[in-house]
């Protein structure tokens, strides 16, 4: 730290001795008042300059975009919100104006509609009103509720549901009545009988062109308008904003139930119809509108003192001496920590109790590679012989000599049938009793098979039917030697009687694991004995030996890393499946040993 202070000093100098020796000195003063503060002190300050600057820019600069974006985010929903509302009223006006112009244009033909009573009582009256009817129906579109033709009279057609009296308290019939043109507003559907709908968006057209009992009627139509509703009432309460819409005279078709005034001071947002020139107007007050900005202003504000709070914490922690050794001693440890035994503290040149400490832990480190070694060996050793311990429970050489005797003695005899299954049943014992091999290939596995079903054919005669279900590509799949056969004897010991049943056999594949699925429909196991069908048996009794050695030769290849599931139902029939890591024949012989334990 000395050196560094004494590079800085000259530095300082040479940049600063052509700007007068005031400022040479001022500022030689400061680098000799900073050298004569204890190195603990000298650390604290720098550390806190060093923390603070960047931390006020970063600061201010989070509180400047942050309110930029979210004051962007909001002018963007609200201006969103009224072109939505402003597209969603063009619709409903132009379906609404469409289906009133076809209508019209429909009845000035004054062959269209030939009534010849307003309530229909001639059969001839009936099918008119049904063409008027279909011809209503016909245009509705979107959203439109209802579209009526009212008479000048004051009978009606169009749906049933019409309440002609409620709908004459309208403000818009008399608005109509009054200047004898198209009038257009919103209002609360009370005259509909099934009213389903809180406010709809009515037009009334006068039909001056029409001919007979439609003479002077009136066409109306009315349209859902409670989505837009919902839109307006959603800005009104999540932003507490004023929604005004206005007709092409000014006139106001919808405001907002606030008692808030409007004020010069209001964020304002316009949109204007295509269809009519509805005016569409969004006003945000302005406190509320940058109400997230003084949030985010706070927030920020809270972050620069806790974390002005933090670095004076940690410029004090961190600031002594010996803060930097202690440090590296920290970070071997979390490397070793984490299995990383390569790490070595570098050699310290003092001798205090922090250097001494170093020395220990590189010893430390060195004894315990050396201890994870001696296991890793051990575990090797262990593994091996219980290999050896579950493959070498009969003496090979003894077997095979046995049973090349036997087999001699009854082709001299001539008994064909057991010199045929003693060659079968040397030839399954060939591979399986073979040391020397660990993991085998499928295709071999399934070949030993061959013998042992020629010698249960020979037992028990063709009386039982093997299928076998598997892709070639996995004949190069590895599997533990002798997995199948301890379990098919398991179902002609257990499961079939005399022999009688089918068996069936398949290999499959996922992503990582190999998977065999072996059926039978034989007796069935009963639920108290599945649990413990691949466990250690308990006593001397004969069986139950082979089906948990299937089970520890997958648990000494893989670890925990496979699955036994067994499926049986009584009288039914059983399914047994494994599930292991997927190893292939030109695999390195490395990865073959490594088990991956996933609990």
């Amino acid at each position: 730290m000395g050196q560094f202070f004494q590079k800085e000093k000259a530095l300082i100098f040479f940049n600063f001795s052509k700007n007068g020796e005031s400022s040479m000195v001022g500022i030689w003063g400061w680098v000799n008042s900073m050298l004569n503060l204890s190195t603990q002190k000298r650390l604290f300050i720098m550390f806190l300059v060093v923390a603070l600057i960047p931390l006020l820019t970063l600061g201010i600069i989070s509180y400047d975009q942050s309110s930029k974006v979210v004051n962007g985010k909001l002018s963007n929903y609200n201006h969103f919100a009224g072109e939505k509302i402003k597209a969603q009223l063009d619709q409903m006006l132009e379906d609404m104006y469409f289906s009133a112009a076809e209508i019209e244009q429909y009845l000035r033909d004054n062959t269209s509609v030939n009534l010849q009573h307003q309530e229909p009582r001639t059969y001839e009256d009936f099918k008119e009103v049904d063409n008027l009817q279909r011809l209503l129906q016909a245009h509705k579109k979107s959203n439109i509720r209802g579209i009526y033709i009212i008479t000048s009279s004051g009978y009606y057609y169009g749906d049933y549901d019409f309440k002609i009296k409620d709908f004459k308290k309208q403000d818009i019939w008399k608005r109509t009545i009054w200047s004898r043109d198209s009038e257009m507003g919103i209002y609360e559907p009370f005259h509909l009988k099934e009213n389903q709908v809180d406010h709809v968006l009515g037009l009334i057209v006068p039909l001056k062109f029409s001919y007979g009992v439609l003479n002077n009627s009136y066409l109306l139509i009315e349209t859902d308008i409670d989505d837009v509703y919902h839109l307006m009432e959603v800005l009104e309460e999540d932003l507490q904003s004023r929604i005004t819409i206005r007709n092409e005279l000014g006139q106001p078709m919808y405001h907002s139930k606030s008692a808030e005034a409007d004020s010069a001071d209001d964020i304002l947002w316009k949109e204007n119809t295509s269809i009519n020139n509805w005016e569409v107007e969004i006003r945000v007050p302005r406190d509320k509108f940058y109400e997230s900005s003084q949030v985010i202003l706070k927030m920020v504000s809270i972050g620069i003192l806790f974390a002005f709070i933090l670095a004076l914490i940690l410029s004090y922690v961190f600031s002594n001496q010996f803060s930097k050794r202690i440090f590296k001693l920290k970070m071997a440890i979390d490397e070793v920590s984490k299995g990383i035994f390569d790490t070595k503290i570098l050699a310290d040149d003092k001798k205090d109790e922090i250097g001494k400490l170093g020395s220990q832990f590189n010893r430390m480190v060195e004894k315990i590679k050396q201890l994870m070694e001696e296991v890793r060996e051990k575990e090797s050793t262990k593994r091996e012989a219980e290999m050896k311990a579950i493959h070498y429970q009969i003496n090979p050489h003894l077997l095979f000599n046995t049973l090349n005797t036997i087999q001699w003695k009854a082709r001299m005899d001539g008994n064909v049938e057991i010199g045929k299954m003693l060659m079968h049943l040397i030839k399954v014992l060939e591979k399986n009793l073979d040391p020397t091999i660990d993991l085998i290939p499928l295709k071999e596995e399934l070949q030993s098979l061959q013998h042992f079903f020629a010698i249960q054919e020979l037992r028990y005669g063709k009386n039982f039917t093997f299928s076998l279900k598997m892709d070639e590509r996995l004949e190069e799949g590895l599997i533990p030697r002798m997995t199948l056969q301890p379990m098919l004897e398991n179902i002609f010991f257990h499961a079939f009687e005399d022999g009688t049943g089918t068996i069936g056999l398949e290999f499959l594949e996922t992503h990582s694991y190999f998977r065999l699925v072996l059926k039978d429909d034989g007796k069935g196991i009963p639920p108290e004995k599945q649990e413990a069908l691949f466990t250690r048996p308990i006593g001397k009794g004969r069986g139950g030996v082979g089906l948990y050695n299937v089970k520890q030769k997958f648990y000494i290849h893989y670890g925990t890393d496979f699955h036994i599931n067994t499926d049986s139902v009584v009288g039914k029939g059983t399914t047994i499946s494994i599930t292991w890591p997927k190893r292939w024949v030109n695999e390195d012989d490395q990865s073959s040993d490594q088990s991956v334990d996933c609990g």
